[in-house]
């Protein structure tokens, strides 16, 4: 037997009207990007693309307007002119910032990449991605960047390694 999704006379659809997509000016953030923008397409949103400068990493005497020149930079080499969007920078603490920034704004949905850290590094760096889940109340879209999708290890690939197949 197959469920199926039923809308119910007087329920409500999602609208995703406004979009926020983050980015800590890495590659790995474009992932988010990519998909903010295909659903932006798809439902024609206003799309935010947001960069926080964290305060923790001894970035403050970064200014606003130093800020505001690599977000732009950050988009003009790496964004296609044809994507509309909002550029935003705040200073604080990311996952903060974020959630802060989406419940001002309104947003519908949140789009952040994950670094992939595990183990210690995890532990010690913490996850913007994962407090931002936590802590949202609204929908949190994380997407692995291709590389990192690529990258993990399978049981197949262990198995060949160590010669069990």
């Amino acid at each position: 037997m197959v469920n199926s999704l039923r809308v119910v006379p007087g329920g409500s659809l999602v609208y995703l009207r406004k979009i926020l997509a983050t980015t800590d000016l890495s590659e790995y953030s474009l992932a988010a990007m990519e998909y903010a923008s295909s659903f932006g397409l798809l439902y024609s949103s206003t799309l935010f693309f947001l960069h926080v400068v964290d305060s923790r990493e001894g970035h403050q005497l970064r200014t606003e307007a130093e800020a505001h020149q690599a977000l732009s930079e950050f988009i003009e080499e790496h964004i296609s002119a044809d994507v509309k969007l909002v550029p935003v920078v705040r200073f604080g603490h990311p996952a903060d910032e974020i959630r802060r920034f989406a419940e001002q704004e309104g947003v519908d949905l949140v789009v952040i990449a994950t670094h992939g850290r595990t183990g210690l590094r995890h532990i010690l760096m913490g996850s913007v991605a994962e407090r931002t889940v936590r802590h949202s109340s609204i929908p949190v879209l994380t997407v692995k960047p291709r590389p990192l999708r690529e990258s993990i290890l399978k049981n197949e690939d262990v198995e060949r390694e160590l010669h069990l197949r």
